[in-house]
């Protein structure tokens, strides 16, 4: 046994630690971060710590706190603040340790302050903080941290917003996931409950590619090649809006989802997508704008949205298969409004199931059944 712990290669009692470490961890992330937010090394290690406490010493801090070998002090104000935040791991994340108040902070001399707008200067306002901060020191001897050359920059007006635009957006956004009421959209399937609960509970929407007719064999780029067909598909009732683009931009998903909420008779909650970039940007943020909660399939998983993936199939067989195709933007448009009118009111099928459902009749089963027969969607 001894040597089992001396030697690398038979380091049994090691290997064990190290699972059974890995083990709490992912089992404390689950109970305690169920949202999956993104926590530092740091908050995940104190994450762990309370589920030591929740879960395997029922509550009793002193007894947690010798067992971890932290003090009891520390693990009572942790779990305070844990509980006071309604449980939001992402509040275990540590202090910035910058200073709160930099006035009495000692300042670089006026003429070094000079030297960096003049070497800016002579680069023709092209050299950045690194730059700058290599050349003070190898011109003229002066060491200059390059985050100070940065702050004198700015200062002065020397780095133009434009360029700084994006870390500008990328601080929004980290400013808005810090705020729980903002967190309007999570990476995992939708709870099954919300599927049948109520017209508008949740949309499916999905992109189905429409061929172009076009006289070469092998187009240059993909918006040659194809119009894109957004899919809006309520989960209660299977009524499906369709609006027909010429790109797979982010700009025109969020104009089909508008088109969308105009077709739709009720309200949309929650939509659930897939991780394309259309589904990011502009779309992303007018479902933040009105309050819809966004869910996203989890990747290469098209059961997650499985009533739009399956209308897709019946649009191919049903509608494209037979004379569906156009050779004009202006004639594809005009032919799915055709067919969304079609699909939706027309159909036997699918009038008789939204009548069971929405007026509670029986029949419910039988109802599924005919949709199934008809190849309009699946039940799942």
């Amino acid at each position: 046994m001894r040597n089992a712990k001396i030697l690398p290669e038979n380091d049994w009692l090691g290997d064990i630690k190290r699972r059974s470490l890995e083990r709490m961890r992912n089992t404390a992330e689950k109970e305690l971060n169920p949202n999956h937010y993104q926590l530092s090394s740091e908050a995940k290690k104190r994450l762990r710590w309370l589920y030591a406490l929740y879960y395997e010493q029922v509550g009793n801090v002193t007894q947690c706190a010798r067992k971890l070998g932290i003090s009891r002090q520390w693990l009572s104000e942790m779990k305070a603040v844990f509980e006071k935040n309604k449980k939001d791991p992402r509040l275990l994340e540590p202090e910035s340790k910058a200073p709160k108040n930099t006035r009495n902070r000692k300042r670089i001399p006026k003429e070094v302050a000079d030297k960096i707008l003049k070497v800016r200067a002579r680069s023709k306002n092209v050299w950045g903080k690194k730059k700058i901060a290599v050349v003070l020191l190898r011109d003229h001897h002066i060491k200059v941290n390059p985050n100070t050359v940065n702050k004198y920059l700015h200062k002065h007006r020397k780095i133009d917003p434009k360029i700084s635009k994006k870390n500008e957006r990328a601080w929004k956004a980290k400013k808005d996931r810090e705020k729980p009421e903002m967190e309007l959209f999570v990476r995992y399937r939708p709870p099954k409950a919300i599927k049948d609960l109520a017209p508008g509970a949740l949309v499916e929407k999905d992109m189905k590619y429409v061929a172009k007719p076009s006289s070469n064999d092998v187009p240059a780029t993909p918006n040659e090649s194809f119009w894109y067909q957004h899919t809006e598909t309520d989960s209660f009732t299977r009524i499906r809006a369709l609006t027909l683009v010429p790109d797979s931009t982010a700009v025109n998903s969020a104009r089909a989802y508008q088109k969308s909420k105009e077709k739709f008779p009720f309200v949309i909650a929650c939509q659930n997508t897939d991780n394309g970039s259309e589904n990011m940007g502009e779309f992303r943020l007018l479902l933040k704008k009105d309050t819809v909660f966004h869910f996203y399939s989890n990747a290469g998983t098209p059961t997650d949205n499985p009533r739009v993936e399956r209308s897709h199939l019946t649009d191919e067989l049903e509608f494209y298969q037979k004379g569906g195709y156009k050779k004009t933007f202006d004639e594809q448009q005009v032919v799915i409004e055709e067919w969304e009118y079609f699909y939706n009111f027309v159909r036997p099928q699918l009038m008789e199931f939204i009548d069971v459902k929405l007026n509670k009749k029986v029949g419910l089963k039988r109802a599924k059944e005919s949709l199934i027969n008809c190849q309009l969607c699946s039940v799942a």
